[in-house]
């Protein structure tokens, strides 16, 4: 699973600005490119968790010490820009648009017009919906989890003002976790209050950090590990630094958590319950929104509950099959693959060791794929991919495996991060799917690549949207296979149909808890008895979808329109059909909604026929 960078994510993910009022000047269509961007940096100049997370610098600009502004007031000033914006793009004469500029104008307006939809009710917050959190408060996305990983992960530390910008943020995450509060208190008297296992899981994570002296605090102990891999810094500088970092956590961060676990603590004693966005005012327009701008499509949730339904028979026919050439004849299909989870010679060593073999696996897998990589893509990311172990005091509440992308300065490479603190989860058979998805030629090449495309805006090369992002990651699992690499690995090949299950599980599970007012106990007994996953793996995927409504749709709708367009493609070229081709052309153009992806597609498959009709 991919967590949205915002983490992931997680990105994952990087949906997370309001972009600007852009200069009030009249736009000819040829400048499309130009008015998009100017939209895009007006509000990157003004954000800084985004400029750190782009790696952005050199600009004159220096928001490095500072965090972004997510205060109430900011509600209107969002709406408002994004409505200005959408009228600048829909002023343009379409007509004369050509080439990428189409593919530009389509995917902003398309972005604009799915965050104006999300962003109606009363109740939404101080942030845009696109790759954030719904509530104000929640276990694995919100403001309070992510950021102590934020400055873990993206704040670089390489001399002295990064390391003085870093104390800095640490004192401002006393306002930032003010202005959460104060959303949290808005959502709650409209009636919008997050689920009461996102605030619990929330308020876990909130002891855990602030539970501990200010000396010992993983925000100072992140600021420690910085410090020390620059050999610059005398050790009195590195004292004196961690020292403020101190303070700063002692007076300013933990009291603001605080303040936050206090008012959680209230709300969870008065036993609110778990529901779908059903039970939220305006809950049912919000989900079809919320679909709407996962999938990028217009199937409702009722044909999203119909497909996954049919996607599971026909996966877990192929299943039993597979299962059955193994001797494994026995019980359900989910009961099975529950046996085959536990099964020791497929589960590595709780223990230090087991652990590095682990990581070694993976690194194996991506090493095994790279021989095949050149008769499937003529562009690869340049980039590099790191393999890191999620976290431990993130690994309660964190997805199985997220992607952090590369900084565009190459400061950082991209990120496969990898939760080790349940090894059952993990095990020989599933690893390689996982780390397809994650790493290479899921996320890794797709998001990388997209940050190479300078020659378009910058909303194409940083937006990712969850449909072709999850799709094409679920698609490049299914790559793998044609590729070859599990010919001799029939276990890895049930691994990887366990997967594509389980993706489409989550388009019965997400509707059901939205639309059709499933409990997560209903949820959860669906998904174990159709995946075989353990239970306590079951329950955290299914609070992840309580609180993040329509995301888990956005794998199998993803992977089914990649599929359908390859098919397509195929068939109308037949032997002018090229893979290779096919591939950079859907990675070349960047993340795109499943409706431009799809023109884009038969626009270059109508090119490739050209020259066939010009002969005759």
């Amino acid at each position: 699973m991919h967590r949205v960078p915002r983490a992931l994510v997680l990105s994952a993910a990087l949906c997370l600005f309001a972009p600007a009022v852009a200069a009030q000047t009249e736009t000819k269509p040829a400048n499309i490119g130009a008015l998009i961007d100017e939209q895009t940096m007006q509000s990157v100049r003004h954000n800084p968790e985004l400029r750190t997370l782009l790696g952005l610098s050199g600009d004159g600009i220096d928001l490095s010490g500072q965090l972004t502004d997510i205060s109430l007031p900011r509600r209107d000033e969002l709406r408002a820009q994004m409505r200005r914006n959408l009228d600048e793009l829909r002023a343009v004469d379409r007509d004369r648009i050509k080439g990428q500029d189409r593919w530009s104008l389509g995917l902003t307006t398309w972005f604009y017009e799915r965050q104006i939809e999300m962003m109606q009710p009363a109740w939404a917050p101080a942030w845009l919906p696109a790759g954030a959190s719904t509530y104000a408060v929640d276990q694995l996305f919100s403001v309070p989890v992510s950021l102590p990983q934020f400055l873990e992960n993206q704040h670089a530390v390489r001399n002295e003002a990064e390391a003085r910008a870093y104390v800095s943020r640490l004192h401002a995450v006393a306002t930032k976790i003010d202005q959460v509060r104060a959303n949290f208190d808005m959502q709650a008297g409209a009636g919008a209050l997050p689920p009461q296992v996102a605030m619990e899981g929330a308020a876990s994570q909130i002891r855990a950090l602030i539970g501990t002296d200010p000396a010992s605090s993983p925000l100072v102990i992140s600021f420690r590990r910085k410090l020390d891999k620059v050999a610059a810094f005398t050790p009195a500088q590195r004292e004196a630094l961690l020292a403020q970092a101190t303070l700063a956590v002692r007076d300013d961060a933990n009291p603001a958590y605080a303040r936050l676990l206090a008012r959680l603590d209230a709300e969870i004693a008065r036993k609110p319950g778990n529901r779908g966005v059903w039970a939220l005012p305006g809950g049912d327009a919000f989900y079809d929104a919320a679909l709407r701008w996962n999938t990028s499509t217009d199937l409702d949730a009722d044909q999203i509950h119909r497909i996954g339904v049919d996607e599971v028979a026909r996966i877990e026919k192929a299943m039993d099959a597979l299962l059955r050439a193994q001797d494994l004849r026995k019980g359900s299909v989910g009961e099975r693959m529950s046996a085959l989870t536990k099964d020791a010679r497929y589960q590595y060593a709780d223990s230090d060791a087991g652990r590095a073999e682990l990581i070694g696996d993976i690194k194996r897998t991506l090493a095994a794929l790279e021989p095949h990589i050149p008769a499937y893509f003529g562009r690869t990311p340049p980039q590099p991919l790191d393999v890191r172990p999620v976290p431990k005091e993130a690994q309660a509440t964190a997805p199985g495996a997220y992607y952090v992308q590369p900084a565009i300065d190459g400061s950082r490479p991209g990120i496969y991060f990898i939760n080790l603190g349940n090894l059952e989860a993990n095990t020989r058979w599933s690893l390689p799917t996982l780390t397809y998805h994650e790493g290479s030629p899921g996320h890794h090449f797709q998001i990388a690549i997209g940050q190479t495309l300078t020659d378009l805006p910058m909303l194409r090369r940083s937006l990712n949207p969850s449909a072709f992002t999850e799709g094409w990651a679920l698609y490049a699992e299914q790559l793998a296979s044609e590729m070859g690499l599990y010919r001799d690995d029939p276990w890895g090949d049930l691994g990887r149909l366990r997967a594509e299950l389980f993706r489409s599980v989550r388009l019965v599970v997400d509707t059901g808890l939205h639309r059709k007012r499933w409990t997560p106990e209903q949820a959860i007994d669906y998904m174990h008895a159709h995946t075989g996953m353990p239970v306590s793996e079951v329950r955290t995927e299914v609070y992840r979808y309580l609180v993040q409504p329509g995301q888990a749709c956005s794998y199998k709708i993803g992977h089914l329109k990649f599929v359908e367009l390859r098919k397509r493609a195929r068939t109308k070229l037949g032997e002018r059909f090229d893979i290779r081709a096919f591939h950079d052309l859907v990675l070349g153009n960047g993340a795109m909604p499943l409706a431009v992806l799809e023109a884009s597609v038969d626009d270059w498959i109508a090119s490739q026929r050209a020259p066939v009709a010009n002969a005759r």
